[in-house]
């Protein structure tokens, strides 16, 4: 027993010996370069940013608030380069680095995103404004799955959808409504999640009592991509192939002039939208606990799926009660007038059009919202400071969650 200890404390005592010899003769972390803090948010709210590039010969800093591009970073003499910039308003932001020209992610920041091909690092502002996105703890929290489902319209055996459903699904016998919730171009069925922050948005809602607790589907837009990357199939579809075709055909194939980002026209029969309303909510309703009737049934697109979002409710006039377009337009033609009168005749709760002031959808929008007033339907206009991006979609997406089904 004796003979065992010593054995024991011998082995211990070479290993302590033999690390502290290894660490002598292996680079560390004091030998590889100084300690960084990146980005480093200040009590004012400013936000220093650092990137060890010793070797670099011009580092700049892009981030996603006003005047956040091109901004020059100097370096001290252990090869840091920074710059602070702010103070930054209370949203999530996401920035990256240019390194001689090529971008460069911050390695001393995890916080990630992805925007189909396009990568940032995160960066959180805590307040009031961001209050609905930041991840909280101590609420309770709903589930994402990943849900596999074939079209036989698309001609795919599967695609991939995402499904939230809320904090209580799995311990109820409720029934539910359900948010169709449509991404941009570019993106696929992860934008909202990733970009969007919606099963954040809805948790920290659905605690505060401001949100009815529902189902999102976030279906993939892109009809010729089964699944967002991150699968081995390759990437996403160039932006020309992931626009499904439009809503009404005009002779000879013409756009009606209507101002910023309007509707391309061509057939429905065999487009995506067409699948999301025979295939995507079928499929729902008989897999999940829904409630499955118009006046439990929404949807709500931003840009492409804002266009998408149009072209679904034209054509289907009493599958969604609550309808919500985000920086997308329409034009005042006879057949979309004809098709928002129809909107209004099968009983929309509410018509939802929103854009934000520095948007370049604006004006389209704006024209929609002048056409859905037209047409008499239920109908509100909404902005939010802003520019064509997810800093904007993600207040109207909390605005008009706490509108639905009531």
């Amino acid at each position: 027993m004796n003979g065992s200890k010593l054995a024991i404390g011998a082995m211990a005592l070479f290993l302590m010996c033999a690390s502290a010899l290894f660490s002598q003769q292996m680079p560390g972390r004091g030998q590889q370069g100084p300690r960084i803090t990146s980005p480093e948010i200040l009590p004012d709210k400013k936000v220093t940013f650092r990137l060890l590039a010793p070797k670099a010969g011009a580092v700049v800093l892009n981030g996603s608030w006003d005047i956040g591009t091109d901004i020059q970073m100097t370096k001290d003499e252990q090869g840091i380069w920074s710059a602070t910039v702010g103070p930054l308003g209370e949203q999530l932001w996401w920035y990256s680095f240019s390194v001689d020209s090529v971008k460069v992610l911050d390695p001393n920041n995890g916080e990630y995103s992805r925007d189909g091909n396009k990568y940032d690092n995160w960066l959180m502002i805590s307040g009031p404004f961001s209050d609905s996105w930041e991840f909280k703890p101590d609420v309770p929290h709903g589930a994402v799955q990943s849900v596999w489902y074939p079209s036989g319209i698309l001609k795919q055996k599967g695609r991939r959808m995402y499904v939230y459903t809320p904090p209580d699904y799995m311990t109820s016998n409720a029934r539910y409504p359900v948010l169709y919730l449509l991404h941009g171009g570019g993106g696929d069925e992860d934008q909202w999640i990733n970009l969007g922050r919606a099963n954040v948005i809805m948790d920290n809602l659905i605690a505060a009592g401001k949100v009815k607790p529902m189902l999102v589907v976030m279906p993939n837009g892109n009809a010729n991509q089964i699944v967002a990357q991150g699968y081995g199939y390759g990437p996403i579809p160039r932006p020309s192939a992931a626009f499904a075709p439009p809503t009404v055909p005009t002779p000879g194939g013409k756009t009606p002039a209507g101002g910023g980002r309007g509707i391309m026209y061509g057939p429905y029969e065999g487009s995506y939208p067409q699948s999301l309303v025979n295939e995507v909510v079928p499929f729902i309703d008989k897999n999940y606990r829904t409630i499955a009737n118009k006046d439990n049934r929404a949807i709500a697109g931003l840009s492409m799926g804002g266009m998408h979002t149009i072209q679904a409710t034209n054509n289907n006039a009493g599958v969604f009660g609550w309808i919500a377009v985000w920086s997308a337009g329409g034009q005042d033609t006879p057949e979309f007038f004809a098709a928002l009168t129809k909107l209004k005749e099968a009983g929309v709760k509410h018509y939802y059009v929103a854009a934000g002031t520095n948007d370049f959808a604006r004006s389209g929008s704006e024209a929609l919202y002048k056409i859905a007033q037209k047409a008499g339907l239920n109908t509100s206009w909404h902005e939010t400071p802003g520019a064509h991006y997810y800093l904007i979609w993600r207040v109207f997406l909390g605005d008009f969650g706490s509108m639905l089904f009531h």
